[in-house]
């Protein structure tokens, strides 16, 4: 289904239900924004180590969604463009398909229809797989030595939405719905868990981004992320 298509079938939701998500989301919101290394909050909310490459910074809630993604949009992996590296460990990389866009950030670079991506296999997390469909935020950014390009944010950016249900689809190569006690109590994986896609975007309307990260838009997500977390905690 083209994008256009996809966003003239978007449900309608009540303003109401936003409001009460909305609500929901200020904790999520305004409980901090810590500094992002290797650790991640996997199943549970326990902390998961593992050899991060991105991101650097954090993707729990809405205001972090808005401040450091430049789209959040509905995608899947093209099937049959997966493609793995030589090598112990190597990476893979699919092409993914860009379904419906549900918010675009001022001044990001305009997001195509498709591109293939880099994919990592991260504890608790969806691998992003052909065959399924995700909900997540999609960025235009570096990676240590490697050249910008177009990312998907594993960890809290990324959702499985399968049968246009979030919190349902694949995760760690398995597929079906998310076990309560594996949905992180820390982001939106949980909040919207069973919720349609249209309800995350009507939360997205009423949620600000970090005022700092916004009057920087040239700055990359893991610099916007540096310039809100020492403002926030004073450090250096």
């Amino acid at each position: 289904m083209g994008r256009e298509a996809a966003r003239g079938r978007r449900r309608g939701v009540a303003f109401v239900a936003a409001g009460a998500l909305a609500a929901g989301s200020v904790l999520l919101a305004t409980s901090g924004d810590g500094a992002a290394d290797d650790r991640y909050r996997g199943c549970g909310g326990a902390d998961a180590n593992y050899d991060a490459m991105y991101p650097d910074f954090p993707a729990d809630s809405a205001q972090q969604w808005l401040s450091y993604g430049d789209h959040i949009a509905v995608f899947h992996a093209r099937p049959g463009s997966e493609r793995r590296a030589r090598g112990v460990d190597a990476p893979r990389s699919a092409v993914l398909v860009v379904d419906e866009v549900l918010h675009s950030r001022e001044g990001a670079k305009p997001l195509p229809d498709s591109f293939r991506a880099v994919l990592w296999e991260v504890p608790c997390d969806s691998r992003v797989q052909p065959g399924h469909t995700y909900l997540g935020l999609l960025v235009y950014d570096a990676v240590r030595d490697e050249p910008a390009a177009w990312r998907p944010v594993h960890g809290g950016g990324l959702l499985p939405y399968d049968g246009e249900s979030i919190g349902t689809g694949e995760i760690e190569g398995r597929a079906g719905e998310t076990p309560a006690e594996e949905r992180s109590p820390f982001g939106l994986e949980k909040q919207m868990h069973g919720e349609h896609a249209g309800t995350l975007q009507s939360l997205l309307e009423v949620t600000e981004p970090y005022a700092l990260a916004a009057r920087h838009p040239d700055l990359s997500p893991g610099e916007r992320h540096q310039l809100v977390y020492r403002a926030r905690t004073g450090a250096r």
